[in-house]
């Protein structure tokens, strides 16, 4: 049987080590399906092969359970595996026949327990060893899909009831009161399970001369735009709280301090886009900390208001975040939904800081999306992720080609070239998610991938022995610290980690 020699091997290993499972999915098999479900019985992800083996002509395997796609006998032999796993084995078999294309197909069904960093088993990946083209599957199940439904418009109703007793009257968003208990909350589940968590502090710029000049009342309107626009580009797991005045705090769960930083920038680069008919033109200034383990919440607020003073400090109009400590070096900050993200390293920089801030948000956009499809967002937040990756690929494609024909790379013709098949390469797959004959999971394959695996960590680094002088000459612009407090001596990084380790 085909692969069976590897898949043997993944059963002799124990488990799928944490940074094989997106490897897996990423570039796809022509044999072996390949798929992650959580303990509730739904599929999270999976690659096209299984799929194909499971599902039918268009149809996902995200939010389907095996029993919505497979005769009972069928997913007894499966639920005994299962039974298996979450009893304690490194790895459960059985041998099961699928319709291909009319016709009985023997395959392979292998199940390996993932586990979280706390070696407590989070989900249950199956592999699928089968060879032959396999034809839809008729009927699929909706009742899953209507109960989730019913499940959201019912929480959505509770959430509106208590949103009357927890937010600012003026703009809507979380008072303080409401936020101190999201921070308790979300700083338990960092003590307790190790998912990163970062607070944003934003302060309008120059507030005053607005109510000065135009008045409270054209102030009051300026605030409420605000509160709305920031509303409206928060990722659905932050939370924005208006802290007092002019200053809004927003929470960021299963966010390390790179992400937060990215997220910062790009809302402050809205605001400065925006129209506010009231006071015109508005900028605002960002501090951003993850929280560290064992810190309380008046450290970490202070060292997120300690960031938001160098901004102010430095020219307004900015973002600064504030200094990691050496010991939160470990992969743990990084779990997101219990898997991993792309980890950004200092290795990945190549000292010019357009191109740098480029790749550093495409991680962001990878890490957003892989986040949006475990979360399980609505179809109109993923595209509207969707939307943003794609912008983000242009403009830094753009920016990179600037950089690297000013700096004279001999090359640069020929990475142009790169860039303009990925282009297309990127219109087409989105065009084809927009039509659903490709998912999300594609997206994020080629985003991953692609972009990041391959070019980005690949063939980018071809130029950066172009930059990197040029990047010293001209001397980076230095982090603004603050007078009161110094930020403690970063460790070195490998020359190439893993980006999702």
């Amino acid at each position: 049987m085909a692969d069976s020699d590897s898949i043997d091997q993944l059963a002799r290993d124990s488990l799928i080590p944490m940074t094989g499972l997106l490897s897996l999915l990423m570039p796809g098999s022509a044999t072996v399906g390949f798929a992650i479900k959580g303990l509730d019985g739904r599929y999270r992800l999976a690659n096209r092969t299984i799929e194909r083996l499971l599902c039918g002509d268009g149809e996902r395997l995200a939010g389907k359970s095996e029993e919505d796609l497979l005769p009972l006998a069928t997913c007894r032999l499966l639920a005994e595996s299962d039974r298996r796993i979450i009893a304690g084995e490194t790895a459960a078999s059985v041998e099961i026949d699928l319709a291909v294309h009319g016709q009985n197909s023997q395959c392979l069904w292998l199940k390996l327990p993932v586990l979280g960093v706390d070696r407590k088993l989070q989900a249950i990946a199956s592999l699928i060893d089968e060879a032959s083209p396999q034809p839809g599957f008729m009927a699929m199940q909706q009742t899953l899909a209507r109960l989730q439904q019913s499940n959201r418009e019912l929480q959505q109703t509770v959430a509106e009831l208590e949103q009357v007793a927890s937010t600012d009257k003026l703009t809507g968003a979380w008072n303080r009161h409401r936020l101190e208990e999201g921070v308790r909350s979300e700083m338990d589940r960092l003590n307790r399970y190790q998912h990163p968590l970062s607070l944003l502090i934003l302060d309008i710029d120059c507030f005053k001369p607005i109510n000065d000049q135009h008045g409270h009342a054209a102030g009051d309107a300026v605030l409420k735009r605000l509160t709305t626009l920031l509303q409206a580009k928060l990722r659905s797991a932050d939370s924005l709280a208006r802290w007092g005045g002019e200053e809004f705090v927003i929470l960021c769960p299963n966010t390390g301090r790179s992400t937060a930083a990215m997220l910062a920038e790009r809302l402050r680069r809205d605001v400065a886009m925006a129209k506010f008919p009231e006071a015109g033109a508005v900028t605002v200034s960002i501090g951003v900390a993850e929280c560290e383990p064992g810190e309380s919440w008046e450290q970490w607020f202070e060292r997120a208001d300690e960031a938001l003073y160098r901004a102010k400090t430095g020219g307004r109009n900015q973002v600064q975040a504030a200094p990691e400590t050496p010991q939160r070096a470990g992969p743990e900050q990084y779990v997101v939904a219990n898997f991993v993200q792309l980890v950004w390293h200092p290795a990945y920089e190549c000292g010019n800081e357009l191109v740098d801030r480029g790749h550093r948000q495409l991680f962001a956009d990878a890490n957003e999306l892989l986040s949006a499809i475990l979360s399980e967002h609505t179809a109109e937040q993923v595209n509207a992720i969707v939307d943003r990756l794609v912008a983000d690929i242009l403009q830094h494609f753009c920016d990179e080609e600037t950089v690297i024909v000013d700096a004279g790379f001999p090359a640069a013709a020929e990475h142009i070239v790169l860039h303009r098949a990925l282009v297309d390469q990127a219109l087409k797959l989105t065009g084809a998610y927009r039509t659903g004959t490709k998912g999300v999971g594609d997206v994020f394959q080629f985003l991953a991938y692609d972009v990041v695996t391959k070019h980005m960590l690949g063939a980018d680094r071809v130029f950066f022995d172009t930059l990197r002088p040029q990047a010293a000459a001209a001397g980076r612009p230095g982090k603004r610290l603050s007078t009161r407090s110094k930020p403690p001596q970063r460790q070195s990084t490998p020359a190439m980690p893993d980006p999702l380790a």
